[in-house]
């Protein structure tokens, strides 16, 4: 029935049904496994052709054969270990992943410490369960060295056994019609070229070819936000994994992409940092909880930053104004910062509404990457513009470094003032808010952004 002219997104009753029989045919008696549904979802991914169909589920059923699929445990039931965060189910109840179950594989309790977080954590407006997974605090090089490639399948396969057989039945049932697909969201905060270890790489590939051959149809949309200039070179080679289909699903945000979530997600069920409502406040960890970010917190002696940047060649800059209004008041300008591998030089400048600039604070180094820097300055109305430059020598490409920064105005007794925020930075870098805004994203290839909605 493989036609060209079939829009395979927008399927009629009839052409379901057609396409469904004339599987069902040659599939004989074997066929009786497998709902309509099942069927359906093979055939689309097999453009309708029902022959390509047909071997593709003859491998799906010798592969759950021979590697027992249907005999492991199945997380998040009779008692078994959740083995990834879950939030806003009623079938699980809210649940971290627990390392130190004893129930899980100690294959797991090895490399879970180097993922950056992730959760299945409510529904978009489709009653689809979201998936959300912090891909910027990776530790891919430890993932590399950890985590063989079966290892990673054996843990991605239960995880999607687990949203299939337990998760989506339970959205079936909220809506009342048949939920497949889930929504994902991969957080490129953080992300910097050191990640981009091609063993690790390796890994994202056979979790891919694997959800291609027995996992199909399963991806409603992908969101990649906070994407850094870099993600542009590994996109190049992640895409040529991909099926044409799989790709029609992705979007690649820019510095809009808390509008673009919002147009899919309710406030209330997506993340603060991702610009929702939701905190899980009541859960360690909120609502996606970060081996890494625990960590971070703990080397900074808990300290809290509102911004995340990667420092390439051409540095980067904000700008925080502080309104003519406040003329009159004793204000201070209070800055911290940290900075990842390297030191970094770092100036003040202060300029009128007329334009005229000034130097506050001389460029020098900091040892930033040792310990946090913190300044404050008495503050007057006007616009003060902060710039980080990292060390000279290496290429710029593999020499990147991260920092996270936060900046404020307040009186000398304490109290906040209202100021305007300016974040300037060049192409090739990226910056997000701990709330989940974003500055201007580098641009994106056209041929690999996707925005329409």
């Amino acid at each position: 029935m493989a036609d060209k002219k079939v829009d395979l997104n927008n399927l009629t009753p009839e052409q379901e049904s057609a396409a469904v029989s004339e599987l069902r045919e040659l599939l004989g008696d074997q066929g009786s496994q497998y709902d309509d549904r099942t069927l359906l979802r093979f055939l689309i991914a097999r453009q309708l052709n029902a022959q390509k169909a047909k071997e593709m589920l003859e491998g799906y059923s010798a592969w759950r054969e021979k590697d027992g699929i249907d005999k492991l445990p199945l997380p998040g039931v009779n008692g078994n270990s959740v083995m990834q965060n879950v939030r806003g189910f009623q079938s699980v109840p809210d649940s971290n992943w627990d390392l130190n179950a004893p129930d899980m594989p100690e294959e797991f309790k090895v490399f879970g410490p180097c993922m950056g977080g992730g959760c299945f954590h409510k529904v978009d407006k489709e009653g689809f369960p979201i998936f959300i997974e912090r891909t910027g605090y990776h530790d891919v090089k430890g993932l590399a060295q950890k985590c063989p490639p079966n290892v990673m399948l054996d843990w991605h396969v239960r995880n999607n056994e687990f949203v299939i057989n337990v998760i989506m039945p339970e959205c079936e049932k909220r809506l009342g019609k048949p939920v497949e697909k889930h929504c994902v969201i991969f957080d490129c905060t953080g992300l910097g070229i050191w990640q981009f270890d091609m063993t690790g790489l390796n890994l994202l590939k056979a979790v891919s070819d694997l959800d291609s051959k027995v996992y199909p149809e399963r991806l409603g949309k992908l969101f990649i936000v906070n994407a850094p200039g870099i993600f542009a070179r590994a996109w190049k080679i992640i895409s040529r994994w991909l099926d044409k289909r799989i790709l029609e699903k992705i979007f690649i945000c820019g510095a809009d992409y808390k509008d673009v979530l919002l147009q899919h997600i309710d406030a209330n069920n997506l993340p603060d940092f991702l610009g929702g409502t939701c905190t899980c406040s009541h859960m360690p960890g909120g609502c996606v909880p970060s081996a890494y970010l625990d960590r971070k917190r703990a080397a900074g002696a808990d300290d809290e930053f509102q911004h995340n940047a990667t420092i390439g060649s051409a540095g980067h800059t904000y700008e925080i104004e502080v309104p003519d209004d406040e003329t009159g008041q004793n204000l201070k300008l209070n800055l911290k910062f940290r900075s990842t591998k390297k030191a970094v030089h770092f100036e003040i400048k202060h300029r009128k509404a007329g334009g005229e600039e000034r130097v506050i604070r001389e460029s020098e180094t900091h040892d930033s990457h040792k310990e946090v820097v913190r300044q404050d300055l008495p503050a007057e109305p006007g616009t003060y513009v902060l710039s980080w430059q990292k060390p000279s020598g290496g290429m710029s490409f593999f020499n990147s470094v991260s920092l996270d920064y936060s900046v404020d105005v307040d009186t000398v007794n304490g109290v906040d003032i209202v100021t305007e925020h300016v974040v300037v930075h060049p192409v090739g870098e990226s910056v997000s808010d701990s709330d989940g805004s974003q500055g201007d994203s580098s641009p994106v290839d056209d041929k690999m952004a996707n925005l329409s909605v």
